[in-house]
């Protein structure tokens, strides 16, 4: 059985220009003919019962009232165990949505700011002003909805360190339980991509990230992964299930799952999703595969890899089988071994990839 659900709504209100994901500028009739195609989907899965559920876009937050209602009769029938999310745009929350959301289980809620600065939010093409977040946050209140993760950004072609501490000092004033926060990616085929945008230079990218590490534990959030931070007890569930490499089912246009031994892909196209083509790939994954799959989505976890649970779940000593990449990047100061785990160390976290490389290289 997979540990998790994600479910992918792909409608916005409007389109931000760094996004790649699958996503659709949104109209209500074709949001309708999505759910009922959604729910033919949904009706496949043979499970009742997950640890975490996971709504995300997209917008999940564009569809209307009447909409939302019909998801999560939908996804009645699934009970969930721990942790049911949400995620939000400001500029479309309102507080009959927050109440429906309360009603229907949810329990957690990602809100996308990404920056308190109203130039780089229009630089990137972000509709909600800051009066949108004060007012989500006044609904989800009023809702009795706590446990809020927000979604920010750095590394904007103009961005200062400054710039970056103000972000975080606001955000740590918020009532909030965690932050994901990610260095902005430029893909081809967005309008940053056409428009030549350039993120800051790499030394003003190290020291973001740097001042970010430094700066939430001073607030109480403690890293737990590359890229989030939580109050004690207030890890993301449901992104632990990808870390640690388990099961998942994901549904909706273009999302992905991983489900005994076969990681797949939906369509990104909407004309073949609402004709019921939904898969577009599926890939058996071979016990290489999973070896590494498993120890580079570990990694990313600051507490690194259990090297027991390792080695029982894939059949294999992880420090014998991987003993070159290993020792390189030990005796280099980016990995260590400690109290049972394999994890970056403190230099290794900003150069993580290069330490994937080294792994992938000696494959």
């Amino acid at each position: 059985m997979a540990d998790s659900l994600y479910v992918h709504v792909p409608f916005c209100r409007h389109l931000c220009y760094y996004c790649d994901f699958a996503k659709r500028i949104y109209n209500e009739e074709l949001a309708d003919q999505y759910l009922d195609q959604l729910e033919n989907e949904i009706s496949r899965i043979r499970q009742d019962h997950f640890d975490t559920v996971y709504i995300g876009g997209g917008t999940p937050s564009a569809l209307t009232c009447r909409q939302l209602e019909k998801l999560f009769r939908m996804l009645s029938r699934f009970t969930v165990g721990s942790e049911f999310t949400f995620e939000i745009n400001p500029e479309t929350m309102t507080l009959e949505k927050a109440l429906l959301l309360k009603k229907s289980g949810v329990n957690r809620v990602s809100i996308g700011i990404q920056t308190f600065d109203e130039v780089i939010l229009k630089e990137i093409g972000r509709t909600h002003v800051l009066k949108d977040v004060d007012n989500t946050f006044r609904y989800l209140k009023e809702a009795g909805i706590e446990n809020i993760s927000i979604d920010l950004m750095y590394g904007f072609e103009n961005q200062t360190v400054n710039q970056l501490q103000c972000d975080i000092e606001k955000a740590v004033k918020l009532d909030i339980k965690h932050i994901s926060i990610y260095e902005l990616e430029i893909h081809e085929g967005t309008v940053l991509g056409h428009r030549g945008y350039r993120n800051c230079s790499d030394n003003d990218l190290y020291l973001m990230y740097r001042t970010v590490r430094y700066k939430l534990p001073c607030y109480g959030f403690q890293q737990y992964e590359i890229s989030n931070f939580a109050i004690d007890g207030y890890q993301s569930v449901h992104n632990k299930t990808y870390w640690h490499y388990n099961d998942y089912i994901g549904i909706g246009l273009g999302a992905a799952g991983k489900e005994n031994h076969v990681r797949y892909e939906n369509t990104h196209s909407m004309k073949e999703y609402l004709a019921g083509n939904w898969r577009k790939e599926e890939i058996r994954l071979g016990v290489e595969d999973e070896r590494f799959e498993t120890l580079m989505m570990g990694l990313r976890l600051l507490e690194g890899i259990d090297i027991e649970e390792y080695n029982e779940t894939l059949s294999c000593n992880i420090l014998e089988h991987y003993r070159e990449p290993i020792e390189k990047n030990i005796s280099n100061g980016r990995l260590i071994v400690d109290s049972g785990y394999l994890r970056l160390s403190d230099t290794g976290i900003y150069l993580m990839n290069d330490v994937l490389v080294d792994f992938m290289v000696w494959l």
